[in-house]
C-alpha cells in the first residue's frame, strides 16, 4: 500500500513584499559580536520577510537571540525565483558563522554543497521527519505540527455551536495533511460526532480564493469556526470570518498579535493560533550551538512537550474561551506532553488510513 512520503515542503510562507535577488537586510541586524565565542554572526536565508507568520516569527527569534548573545544577524532574501536559493545559501555560508533556514528544499541544496563549508554551522527547521540526509554540520528540527493542530481541532469543536468546524489550507501536500490529520483527531476527541470541512486554495498568496472557500464552508457546511493553514492567503479566511461574525484560528505565529495594530478588525476574529514556535526553535538551536551542546548531524523532534507546537494563550484567548474549555485544552496538552495521549502523524501512515480518517468527518 502507498505510504505517505515526506518530499513536500511545508510552504507555510506567503510574503507581502518579495525581493528579486539575494538581498541582505542590513537594517535588521543584531548587537555587536561578543569576544567570548567563536560564533560572531548569523545569516538567515528566506524567500522574503513580511509574511506576519512563519518567516517573520523565525526572524524574530534569531534577532532576539543575536542581541542577547552579542552577535550580528542578517536576513538574506531570495524573493520568488527559486534558482536564487543556492546562490543565497552560498552567499550566507561565505559571510556568516551560523546559517539558518526553514524547509526541505534548503536541505536538499545543502546536501550537495555542505562539503564546501565544513566550518559553517547550518540550522534547518521545519524539516519533514522522513527526509534522508547526511550532513555532519547540519542541526535539523522537525516541529510536530500534528500535535499542535490536535489542540486547535479540539478547541474549535468545543467552541462550535453547529458541531461543524472548518480548515482552509494552502496546498494539498504531505506536510499540510499533517495539520489536517491532527485537526481532525482533535475534533473527534472533543466531539466524536462533529464534522470538519476542509478546502485547498492551491496557493499561499491568493487571499480572494481563501475567502471564497471559507465562505463556502460557512454557508454550505455551516462551519462556525475556521482554521487557516495558508500563510498570507489566510487573510482571506479572517475576512470571511469577520463578515460572518465567527471565530478564526491562525497558524504558525500568534497572528492576533501580528495584526492587532495594522488590522485590528481582523485581529478581533482570531481566537487563537496554532503556533509553530520557530522563534523558540531557532533560539534554542543557536544557544546550544554557541554553548557547544547542540547535536549536529541528527534530526531533533520538538512538539507540545517542548512548547514548540502549541496554542496562543494570550489575553484575548483567556477572555473569550470559557474557563472550563481552557482547562480541557490544558489537560489535553499535558496528556500529549507526557505521552499518555498519542496523536497520529500523517508521516508513515497508510494513505488509505489517512483518507478514511479525513473523510469520516466530512459535513
Amino acid at each position: 500500500m502507498k505510504k505517505i512520503g515526506a518530499v513536500s515542503l511545508a510552504c507555510l510562507l506567503a510574503a507581502s513584499a518579495l525581493l528579486s535577488g539575494c538581498g541582505k537586510s542590513d537594517d535588521k541586524g543584531g548587537a555587536s559580536s561578543s569576544e567570548g565565542s567563536k560564533y560572531k554572526s548569523i545569516g538567515y536565508v528566506c524567500s522574503a520577510l513580511g509574511d506576519k507568520s512563519f518567516t517573520d516569527l523565525s526572524w524574530s527569534g534569531i534577532q532576539r537571540t543575536a542581541s542577547d548573545l552579542g552577535m550580528t544577524a542578517k536576513a538574506i532574501e531570495w524573493g520568488t525565483d527559486k534558482s536564487k536559493m543556492e546562490p543565497c545559501i552560498r552567499d550566507a555560508a561565505e559571510s556568516y558563522d551560523i546559517v539558518l533556514f526553514n524547509g526541505n528544499e534548503y536541505v536538499e541544496i545543502l546536501q550537495r554543497i555542505h562539503a564546501d563549508y565544513p566550518d559553517v554551522k547550518f540550522i534547518a527547521t521545519d524539516m519533514t521527519p522522513t527526509l534522508e540526509w547526511d550532513i555532519p554540520n547540519l542541526f535539523g528540527v522537525n516541529s510536530k505540527q500534528h500535535q499542535g493542530d490536535f489542540l486547535a481541532g479540539a478547541l474549535a469543536q468545543k467552541m462550535s455551536k453547529t458541531g461543524t468546524i472548518g480548515l482552509v489550507a494552502g496546498t494539498d501536500t504531505v506536510s499540510i495533511n499533517d495539520f489536517i490529520i491532527g485537526y481532525v483527531q482533535g475534533s473527534l476527541q472533543a466531539n466524536p460526532s462533529g464534522k470538519v470541512a476542509h478546502s485547498f486554495i492551491g496557493s499561499y498568496t491568493d487571499t480572494a480564493k481563501a475567502k471564497e472557500l471559507a465562505l463556502v464552508q460557512i454557508n454550505q457546511s455551516k462551519a462556525d469556526i475556521i482554521h487557516q493553514v495558508a500563510g498570507g492567503a489566510g487573510l482571506g479566511v479572517f475576512e470571511a470570518c469577520k463578515e460572518n461574525g465567527i471565530w478564526g484560528i491562525g497558524v504558525d505565529a500568534d497572528q492576533r498579535e501580528f495584526f492587532i495594530e495594522s488590522k485590528a478588525d481582523l485581529a478581533d476574529v482570531i481566537l487563537t493560533s496554532m503556533m509553530k514556535r520557530n522563534d523558540m526553535s531557532m533560539e534554542k538551536a543557536i544557544r546550544d550551538t554557541v554553548a557547544g551542546t547542540a547535536e549536529y548531524g541528527k534530526l531533533n523532534m520538538w512538539g507540545v512537550a517542548e512548547g514548540v507546537t502549541v496554542l496562543a494563550k494570550n489575553d484575548f484567548y483567556k477572555a473569550n474561551v470559557p474557563q472550563e474549555t481552557q482547562d480541557y485544552i490544558d489537560d489535553l496538552e499535558k496528556k500529549i506532553a507526557s505521552g499518555e495521549l498519542v496523536v497520529k502523524t500523517v508521516y508513515g501512515m497508510e494513505q488509505d488510513e489517512f483518507v478514511s480518517i479525513r473523510d469520516s468527518v466530512k459535513p
